[in-house]
């Protein structure tokens, strides 16, 4: 269901932020955390959503009898042995064709259950989930069968499966079903979908083993091969549509089987809670029983569609009308080197329960769409299919474990938080809506349901850092009964007013609480996900100068093979370098910084047009470029970090990301075509160089 947000994608994933350096004085620090300690009333530790399925474990011994089939083999003649482990034990399968039986023993309910399966041309493995869930879903008699335990189904999307939560956990099995459960929802869509896929096309003959390699499993063993093996062909759109073609899902029986707002979000990192997320969209039931699809698209009409479950259990949505449809870039064939806006109308979308969980789920989608673009380039049309894989839960049940009445409910405390912020402006691009996301705001919520929010820096026509001033500006707010938060700005004379929900999903920390909103206002809707921030009193800018990495490196995710690494490098005559690190390849783009205002750190990047070349390409700077014979020049993308507390030698704060395409002749003193593209919730951390002399020293 993600549409038309590559380019940007990509831009966001290469950039991130600036610095900042401890507080100056170490008594605002304690003073600092007394203040988010007791600017609310005391916020209960809410108990974990998995805590119903948690319980403690029986020591008397459970007997079994699996019912389950086998998937992705060549031929249902080829010879196979199943074998089933509980708890480091194996117990033989019988196989019949393309089914197994097998009688197993577990000590206690809480040993875990795995299937193993091997034949001349593969190797699968299925984690069934512990002995108690697997007696739970028996209904008591111990016999579990495929239709009530979907994981008994062995196949090449369960060996992806287990084989990324294994990746997840750094190369070990899930010891519970909620820890098995919680690292599906940090796995990596993309790679899910890649690794079912050739395993399931080594196995039948579709794409040829490298030499050597007897079975797919045996390559994915090899880290350094099947990554080099990735780049010998493109896989990608035949994989993308895998997990539709095959038998490994839970049908849908009925709608009612759906949560009334159900969060879809992308992989959460494992080590930390997400400060901002790449994608993410809300399902959420209408009161006439049709259901909203909300995108970080920002949607002009209202995304309303019909649902039905249709054949195959899968959960069908039909647009109404004009929903779901928006203007994207794409590169057409009359445009190979410039993208342009393409209208795209939906054309619907399908929803398909992967794997289903206590609280957190699975699901894959499939988004039909149409595009079309007409201009004095051309003419283009064309149907297009788009994949997804998300981690699906009710957000309703976790906004009520973290209630937003538990931070602003005492009377006596008026907490500030950095929120994100929507609204109406013209620093977009032409083909985008003008309503959508602008910068993270600091938001002061007096008792009474009122309060204010002040302006913060932003970037000018001429791609300069302009000051706040502090220009302030008032909301009112609300809680609402399931826990949300919802916050009104009324309508000025510069733009119409946002109404805006925040639902926390996570606990977080006393200064950075995970959340997601919906922003509506008459120029269209929009969801998203950020941090409710409180800002640490005194954070000074220290030395910038260093590598600095962010969530794109330092959040784990459950993927194979190994992600990208991005650093942001500055050198002490305010040069920089954008670097990627893949294995032993690095690439790298170059970027400038400063300090225009003190209150944090932009890094630029600069395009210039040269003689006898079709495309401008990036420079170091544009005196540079003009001494060396460029025709244009300008500054093309900034981005700029504002800190707000620090922890280590990671400072957390927000990322503003502007653009610009218009390059300018030597001496030009004029506006730019300045564009807002992101603002989203951030941290740097400083690995390297003079910027680690601003870490605190730890320790007595």
């Amino acid at each position: 269901m993600k549409a038309g947000k590559g380019l940007l994608a990509a831009f966001v994933v290469l950039s991130a932020g600036a610095t900042v350096t401890a507080v100056s004085d170490p008594g605002a620090v304690t003073q600092w955390t007394q203040r988010i300690g007791a600017s609310s009333v005391a916020e209960t530790r809410a108990t974990p959503l998995s805590a119903a399925s948690e319980h403690r474990s029986s020591q008397v011994s459970i007997d079994l009898s699996l019912n389950g089939e086998i998937a992705g083999l060549a031929s249902a003649n080829e010879p196979v042995t199943a074998t089933v482990i509980v708890g480091g034990r194996l117990f033989p399968a019988i196989v019949q064709g393309a089914t197994y039986t097998a009688s197993i023993n577990a000590l206690n309910d809480a040993e875990m259950v795995t299937v193993e399966v091997v034949s001349t041309r593969a190797r699968y493995r299925s984690v069934l989930g512990s002995a108690g869930k697997l007696q739970a879903v028996s209904g008591g008699d111990g016999d579990v069968t495929l239709a009530e335990r979907a994981s008994l189904r062995v196949s090449p999307f369960s060996t992806a499966l287990a084989w990324l939560v294994r990746m997840g956990l750094e190369g070990r099995d899930a010891a519970s079903d909620s820890e098995f459960e919680t690292m599906t929802r940090s796995i990596v869509g993309n790679d899910l979908m890649m690794v079912a896929y050739l395993l399931d096309a080594f196995a039948s003959g579709a794409v040829a083993l490298p030499q050597g390699y007897q079975d797919g499993q045996q390559l994915l063993e090899a880290p350094a091969a099947y990554a080099e093996f990735l780049w010998t062909q493109d896989f990608y759109p035949a994989s993308q549509a895998y997990l539709f073609s095959q038998a490994d899902y839970v049908p849908f029986t009925s709608l009612a089987q759906l949560p009334d707002l159900t969060a879809m979000l992308a992989p959460l990192p494992i080590n930390e809670p997400a400060v901002s997320l790449s994608e993410l969209q809300l399902l959420y039931r209408q009161s006439d029983g049709s259901f909203a699809l909300f995108e970080e698209e920002v949607l002009v009409t209202h995304p309303r569609y019909t649902a039905a479950i249709n054949g195959q259990g899968e959960l069908s949505l039909t647009p109404v009308g004009e929903a779901g449809t928006r203007n994207v870039l794409r590169y057409l064939p009359f445009s190979l080197f410039q993208p342009l806006p393409v209208h795209r109308v939906s054309r619907g979308h399908t929803l398909r329960r992967l794997v289903v969980g206590d609280e957190y789920s699975l699901w894959a989608s499939r988004s039909l769409w149409s595009d079309s673009h007409i201009s004095p380039a051309g003419q283009f049309a064309e149907d297009t299919t788009t994949y997804a894989v998300w981690s699906a839960f009710d957000l309703n049940a976790a906004s009520l474990q973290y209630p937003w009445g538990q931070l602003l409910g005492d009377g006596l405390q008026f907490p500030t938080y950095s929120l994100p912020s929507a609204c109406t402006w013209t620093q977009r691009a032409a083909y985008q809506p003008g309503f959508g996301k602008c910068a993270h705001a600091p938001y002061w919520f007096r008792y009474g349901h009122g309060g204010s929010f002040r302006a913060v820096d932003g970037v000018g026509e001429r791609m300069e850092i302009l000051p706040s001033y502090g220009v302030e500006r008032s909301f009112s707010y609300q809680l609402i009964g399931n826990g949300a938060l919802q916050v009104v700005r009324g309508n000025t004379p510069m733009e119409p007013g946002t109404d805006s929900t925040f639902w926390r999903y996570a606990a977080g920390s006393e200064a950075s609480r995970p959340l997601i909103y919906l922003a509506r206002a008459a120029g269209g809707y929009f969801v998203g996900a950020s941090v409710a921030m409180v800002e640490q009193p005194g954070i000074t800018l220290g030395s910038p100068v260093g590598s600095w990495r962010t969530p794109a490196s330092e959040g784990r995710l459950a993927r194979y093979p190994a992600a990208r690494i991005f650093e942001i490098r500055r050198f002490p005559d305010g040069s920089g370098r954008d670097v990627n690190i893949l294995g032993n390849q690095v690439s790298s783009s170059q970027t400038s910084w400063n300090y225009p205002t003190g209150s944090g750190v932009p890094d630029y990047s600069f395009r210039a047009l040269f003689p006898n070349r079709p495309t401008s390409f990036i420079v170091a700077n544009c005196t540079q470029a003009f001494a060396t014979g460029a025709e244009t020049c300008a500054p093309s993308r900034v981005r700029y970090f504002r800190p707000l507390y620090r922890v280590g030698a990671r400072l957390y704060g927000v990322s503003d990301f502007y653009s610009n395409d218009f390059l300018a002749p030597a001496g030009y003193t004029g506006p730019y075509q300045v564009q807002l593209l992101d603002s989203r919730a951030d941290y740097i951390e400083c690995i390297a160089g003079d910027c680690l002399a601003s870490v605190p020293p730890t320790g007595p």
